[in-house]
Formats: C-alpha cells, sequence, structure tokens
C-alpha cells in the first residue's frame, strides 16, 4: 500500500469504529506462532463493516485474507500484502432462541459449546476443544470422528465477492469431511445457525468433558500447533496411525517437530518457520506414499 492507501484505510477504520494495525506479524494471531507481518488487519465491529473494507479492497485492487483464531493455517514468513480482516473478537454476538442457535463468525467454538452445555443443548461437544471461530469452524466442517458442525449446521450468512449476502442452507454447503462448499467458493462467512437438540445439562457436559479429556491425553494441546495437519482419507483410517507407522514421529526440522504424542500434528518448538513446517508436510506425505500408498490431503490452510 501506499501511504495514501494506508491513510485510506485508516479513514475507513475510524469512520466504522474498526481496529486496524499495520504491519502486524501473523504470528501473533495464529496458534502455531508462524509468519511474517500482515500490511494491514482490520477488526470489523460489525457485518456493515466486513462489506465496507471488501468494497475498498475490491476497488483499491488490494489482497484481501479473512483470519477467525488462527487455529488451522500456517502463514507465510515473509507476512502478507493487503488487508487481512480478523473476526475473532469482533463478530462474537450470538442468539439463542429455544434449540436455536445463531453466532456470529468470530465467535469462539469451545464457549459456545460450554454455554450450549449449560444450557441443555446437545451439538456443539465435538468442537468443545477445536480453538477455531464460527466461521473457520464452517468452512471446514471442524469435528471429531463421532460428529462435527455439520450434523446440527442448518444454515450460513455469507458475503459474496459482489458485496451481496445470501443465505445458504445446509443441502447447500456440499459438507464432507473438513470440507465445505466455502473451501472452493469465494465468499466470508458472517453468521450461522444451528439447530441444537435439547438433552439433560449433566449429560451434554459430561460428553463435552470426555471428548475435552480425550484430547487432553493424546494431543499436545501444551505446544503451539494447527492441531491435524492432514485429512482422513478415508473415514476409518486416521492419517496419524499412518503417519506413525511411516516412522513420522519425531521428525524435526529447525524448530518444527512432529509431534511424539501424535503424528498427525507438527509442534513448534521456538523459533519454527513456515519453511520448516512445509518441509515436514512434504517429508510426512512422501514417507506415507512410500509406506501405504496413500496421498495425503492437507487439512491446515496455507496462505
Amino acid at each position: 500500500m501506499t501511504e495514501a492507501e494506508r491513510q485510506e484505510v485508516a479513514e475507513l477504520a475510524a469512520d466504522l469504529g474498526a481496529e486496524l494495525r499495520f504491519q502486524q506479524p501473523l504470528a501473533e494471531l495464529t496458534t502455531w506462532k508462524i509468519g511474517g507481518p500482515a500490511e494491514a488487519v482490520f477488526s470489523p465491529p460489525s457485518e456493515a463493516a466486513v462489506v465496507a473494507i471488501l468494497a475498498l479492497a475490491h476497488r483499491a485492487g488490494w489482497p484481501l485474507r479473512v483470519l477467525g483464531n488462527g487455529s488451522n493455517l500456517l502463514c507465510p514468513d515473509e507476512g502478507v500484502a493487503g488487508v487481512v480482516v480478523r473476526l475473532a473478537g469482533a463478530l462474537t454476538h450470538t442468539r439463542l432462541e429455544g434449540a436455536r442457535l445463531t453466532a456470529e463468525a468470530g465467535a469462539f467454538l469451545p464457549r459456545l459449546a460450554r454455554e450450549t452445555a449449560a444450557a441443555g443443548l446437545s451439538g456443539l461437544e465435538c468442537v468443545g476443544g477445536v480453538p477455531g471461530t464460527v466461521g473457520g469452524g464452517c468452512l471446514m466442517n471442524a469435528g471429531i470422528p463421532g460428529g462435527t458442525l455439520g450434523d446440527v449446521l442448518d444454515q450460513l450468512r455469507v458475503l459474496r465477492p459482489d458485496r451481496s449476502v445470501v443465505t445458504w442452507r445446509r443441502d447447500e454447503l456440499a459438507l464432507g469431511h473438513r470440507d465445505s462448499r466455502l473451501r472452493h467458493e469465494a465468499g466470508i462467512v458472517l453468521a450461522a445457525t444451528f439447530e441444537l437438540r435439547p438433552d439433560d445439562p449433566h449429560d451434554v457436559e459430561a460428553r463435552l468433558a470426555k471428548h475435552l479429556e480425550y484430547r487432553r491425553r493424546t494431543q499436545p494441546l501444551n505446544q503451539p500447533t494447527c492441531g491435524s495437519v492432514f485429512r482422513r482419507p478415508a473415514p476409518d483410517v486416521p492419517p496419524g496411525r499412518l503417519l506413525e507407522a511411516a516412522g513420522c514421529k519425531g521428525l524435526r526440522r529447525s524448530g518444527a517437530e512432529v509431534s511424539s504424542l501424535h503424528a498427525n500434528w507438527i509442534v513448534n518448538l521456538g523459533g519454527a518457520t513456515a519453511a520448516d513446517v512445509r518441509w515436514l508436510m512434504d517429508e510426512m506425505r512422501r514417507r506415507v506414499l512410500a509406506a501405504h500408498g496413500v496421498e495425503l490431503i492437507a487439512e491446515v490452510a496455507v496462505w
């Protein structure tokens, strides 16, 4: 951006009451703690502000990316040009009407899981340990083998590149394993509506606690990671099992290491770069292909 362009986006942010930071390291905004500076990070206080920054970016020809909690994302070491629209901590409003929950895209999934469990509503236990937001969770159909957001997702409000806001119902979302229409078609999730199931609060909270205990026991949650790196190649084939059999546990490249606790997780031991992680991902794919004849597909998004 030129100085005049920075001034233009700063004036828009001030008019809208949006938070704006220039040259913010993406390592500060991602759970892997990796990534160079974003030219501008814009945190919108409303849907209207998202529409406004999209319009400005389109008119100015700036790249525009959307960021939730950064929990399933690898950002480049050199950073990114243009505007990053950060929804986490910005669009977080929720509304509960009976068993129907509407949440803005920046709402934190673990918080929603806890609150709905306490209210005696089942359906979000599967994301109680997923450190992501509604928007990112719906885009990748987040969850666990026993359930995903797609099981209770009713509809999404989506901002299209032409700045129209549309509603996509569940049968229009092409939901699959860590997949959805939004991974193949441009659009920004503004809000999601879920149809939850009334249940005994103690039973829902017990299931949530069981999921969280399993995650703590089997995954390196106390280290900077992105969660699972690769998708399941088949419903009954966990990639971690293939990676462990291929000898990937403990593989290391500088500050990045394949976890000794779970072979489908890469941890940042300190100072890891995106280049280190990409090297490990390539080596993990190569070993699994050689050992099992299976081509692994990344679950993590790469900018």
